[in-house]
């Protein structure tokens, strides 16, 4: 087995940029990085996310997400999103045709809000704090997701409509349109951060509860800010926003050609040592003897201020399902949650109009089949 195209230099250190977003992301405002869950929140409680002051990280991450992305790309290294493996001309790179962005897209959005998570919320988070409910997660989606990377080869029934030929690669590249979109979303995310951020402060007859929530909400931004473009940078160091990595590794079969791809392993791995080691500085999640472990978040106020940690433990279907539903979707169409933002704020077309349309309708049908469950449950 050569390993031909093993970098795990950049996975290393790519890994280590989202270990640390989601570390300023955790101790600086007690929130746990998940790129599904944030995502989705913009369709599942679109009303909640946009005018709630205690949901203003997110516009703010989201759009350091998007300004960097940008930057990255246009200023920094242009050639960032080039397959190098499709600069080639290699035949053995799968290309994922519209339909599979579709099923894809679909797959990931209810899996992961069936579920609760993807590779940054179970992976990097949940397992850093010795999660056994993210570490089924995780084998769930992992399982599924080499199951469909590696089962749809040549010979696969699926193959025809799921893989597309390598003359259509260009159908997927950015386009004076879809650039201008993926602009147009950076900027309303933007818009939409700096009016919250210059949201009207309490009156002078607020309670000092009121006034704490308040101070705490605004201090949430800066450090969203730098969680995010830590997350951009990690995601496009690492080569995950590259879909010949995400192949190269979920699909097996290359380990007998030699074209197995284990870079994954080094950002997970990475991400999650450093993810881990914060968790340490956290009361209550350190499995190291800690006495000056955080109890407030380091950018809150004391009064109001808390670590927003999920504490389920439950392990039952919709975990298992919804991540097995991420898995094949994951290797089907080569994307999570995180690499399809930064790719659809690059402008790629088929993440753009099909794969996030597709999540974001997946994620809301997932959120009204959990509300039938519970008033089932509530009822019964």
């Amino acid at each position: 087995m050569s390993l031909q195209y093993f970098t795990p230099i950049s996975g290393l250190i790519g890994g280590s940029l989202i270990g640390l977003s989601a570390a300023t992301l955790l101790l600086f405002n007690g929130d746990v990085l998940g790129a599904s869950g944030l995502m989705s929140s913009f369709v599942v409680a679109p009303v909640k996310t946009l005018t709630d002051p205690s949901q203003q990280w997110k516009l703010s991450f989201l759009a350091a997400f998007a300004l960097t992305t940008r930057v990255y790309i246009t200023m920094i290294d242009p050639d960032a999103l080039k397959d190098q493996r499709l600069g080639y001309g290699e035949s053995t790179v799968p290309i994922a045709s519209p339909l599979a962005f579709i099923v894809g897209g679909f797959l990931v959005g209810f899996g992961t809000k069936l579920g609760n998570g993807c590779t940054t919320g179970h992976g990097i988070c949940g397992l850093a704090r010795m999660s056994k409910r993210s570490l089924v997660a995780v084998l769930s989606f992992m399982a599924t997701g080499v199951i469909s990377a590696s089962a749809c080869s040549v010979t696969c029934p699926f193959n025809p409509y799921l893989r597309s030929s390598y003359e259509t690669v260009v159908n997927n590249l950015p386009t004076n349109t879809t650039i201008t979109v993926g602009t147009v979303i950076a900027s309303l995310a933007a818009g939409s951060a700096i009016s919250g951020f210059l949201r009207k402060s309490p009156s002078p007859n607020a309670t000092k509860s009121e006034q704490d929530e308040y101070t705490n909400n605004r201090r949430k931004i800066i450090p969203s800010i730098f969680s995010a473009a830590l997350f951009a940078m990690g995601l496009v160091t690492s080569g995950m926003t590259v879909s010949s990595k995400i192949y190269g590794f979920l699909n097996v079969k290359g380990i007998r050609t030699g074209e197995w791809d284990p870079t994954l392993v080094c950002v997970m791995g990475s991400g999650l040592l450093v993810s881990f080691l914060s968790y340490q500085l956290v009361k209550g999640f350190n499995v190291i003897k800690n006495d000056k472990a955080l109890e407030c978040p380091l950018s809150q106020k004391k009064d109001g201020g808390k670590f927003s940690v999920p504490t389920n433990k439950t392990i039952d279907r919709n975990l298992f399902l919804g991540e097995a539903m991420f898995g094949l979707g994951w290797g089907i169409a080569g994307l999570c949650p995180g690499p399809a933002m930064f790719l659809a704020v690059a402008g790629y077309q088929n993440v753009l109009i099909r794969w996030w349309p597709s999540f974001y309708i997946g994620a809301f049908l997932a959120e009204k089949v959990k509300n039938i469950q519970i008033g089932k449950n509530s009822s019964s």
